[in-house]
């Protein structure tokens, strides 16, 4: 298994010109992975045994100017695709996108906004003050399928260097963040081809549709298709009908009969297509109506597939009108998965997990929505604040990357993983290992077989900033 990370970690090289800011990197990834507590950067120096005086450069390699993020995660999707194979539908690969906002209420940390809370968890404030994150994963196949995160960026609240300027500046455009989401699957699309992107009811808009066709029209070829849940109260139009003689006075009709959605369930109900399919894990009997209609915020047609099941009734659209109505179920019903991914990157790995803040940013109040920078002229204090959002970004990708990792280790090696595994489970769910017993399994072996690693390249690396006490003399050296 450390094997396979290695060669994973070393295809990164090419990223860094510095060997010094590799082994960094290195150090971070296995810190992220091998870690029992989530405090931050301080818990690698622990469970790694690096010696405190690197406890700096870790955390300036988070701002760091020596590598680029972006080329980064162009490595790590090229990765990704060398070593899963990704789930195909409509011969197209299946990508899920969703957001995730995270608390944080640091009184000087950039992109701190106070967000309203969706969902529907009476756990959950209506209202909390933190980082929204747009998060794209690639749909693996497995005997489990699984949802390998491979970008994260900041949506909501994200500095640059036009948001200390009153004005706009020329050439820079606020983008909704439905628009963002759709742009981060651009790059997947360029490099590994034609994608169906899956996203919930939220990104059902106009600004969706229109980012994708944009995309679409730039590669001169479909390479975005969405699928998402349509909102209940949805509504489609019929083609104009053709004027039969000499049209009166007004402009001419662009809509023909409206069609609404929630009654065609009542009224049609006897017109649905019955066929059984396996949905998240079990088969269903679905009950389901396509049909082809106008959508009104997009003024053009849209595949609409009303699903009924034993369970609930939903609207999917999808933006290829040649798409089969079975396969948009079946891609949507994988929604679910980056679910998964939010939490195994959250609660196991500690990827939102970062404390990083700058006396260059105003104390933010939480009488408002957001602080005002436009107060911060500075050009010096302009760049602790910009770099200080790079730390954030470069944390929850490395995190992101680390779960990744993880989740090909559980893909490739199950049966190796399983038998590693000394813990106690009452039910095993599923014959793939989550990343909780992946990163277990993992930090077994390494406490207790740490010398027969040691010509492992990635260790050799990590040796170099480890401290060097007796007792761990007298260890390796038995």
């Amino acid at each position: 298994m450390f094997k396979l990370i290695d060669s994973i970690l070393h295809q990164f090289q090419i990223c860094f010109k510095r060997k010094n800011t590799f082994s960094i990197f290195i150090i971070i990834i296995m810190g992220m992975i091998l870690r029992s507590d989530l405090r931050g950067v301080t818990s690698f120096v622990g469970c790694l045994k690096i010696r405190p005086e690197f406890y700096r450069s870790l955390l300036n390699f988070f701002r760091s100017k020596a590598y680029n993020l972006e080329q980064i995660k162009d490595c790590w999707l090229n990765i990704v695709l060398q070593k899963i194979n990704p789930v195909m539908i409509a011969d197209r690969i299946t990508l899920i996108g969703d957001h995730i906002k995270i608390s944080k209420e640091a009184k000087y940390m950039p992109g701190v906004k106070k967000h309203h809370q969706e969902s529907e968890n009476s756990g959950k404030k209506e209202y909390m003050f933190g980082h929204q994150f747009g998060v794209i994963g690639i749909l693996a196949e497995g005997k489990t399928k699984q949802c390998v995160p491979i970008s994260v960026e900041m949506h909501d609240g994200k500095i640059d260097r036009s948001s200390f300027c009153n004005c706009e500046i020329e050439g820079i455009t606020k983008e909704s963040i439905v628009t963002k989401m759709v742009q981060m699957a651009e790059s997947i699309a360029k490099s590994a081809g034609n994608v169906n992107l899956v996203l919930d009811a939220y990104f059902a808009s106009k600004s969706a549709f229109k980012a994708a066709n944009k995309i679409n029209t730039k590669l001169c070829r479909i390479a975005i298709s969405l699928i998402m849940r349509a909102k209940s109260n949805s509504v489609g139009f019929c083609e104009a009908p053709d004027v039969i003689g000499q049209r009166g006075r007004g402009r001419p009709r662009k809509y023909g009969e409206k069609i609404i959605f929630s009654e065609l369930f009542k009224r049609n109900i006897n017109e649905f297509s019955k066929v059984t399919m396996k949905l998240y894990g079990k088969l269903e009997n679905v009950q389901y109506y396509c049909v082809d209609l106008i959508w009104k915020p997009i003024g053009e047609k849209a595949r609409f597939v009303l699903v009924k099941t034993s369970e609930k009734t939903m609207i999917l659209i999808c933006s290829d009108l040649q798409m089969d109505p079975e396969e948009i179920i079946l891609a949507y019903s994988y929604r679910f998965k980056i679910e998964v991914s939010f939490k195994m990157l959250k609660q196991i790995i500690g990827g939102f997990f970062y404390h990083f803040w700058t006396l260059a940013m105003p104390r933010m109040s939480k009488y408002k929505t957001n602080t005002d920078i436009t107060c911060v002229q500075d050009r010096k204090m302009q760049n602790r604040i910009l770099s200080t959002i790079q730390a954030i970004e470069v944390f929850v990708n490395i995190g992101a990357i680390a779960t990744g990792i993880i989740n090909i280790v559980a893909l490739t090696m199950p049966d190796i993983v399983w038998k590693h595994y000394t813990g106690f489970l009452r039910t095993k769910s599923s014959e793939v290992p989550s990343v909780e017993t992946v990163k277990n399994v993992l930090g077994n072996i390494m406490m207790w077989n740490f010398r027969n690693l040691a010509d492992i390249a990635t260790f050799k690396i990590i040796r170099k900033y480890q401290r060097q006490d007796e007792s761990s003399d007298k260890k390796f050296s038995a």
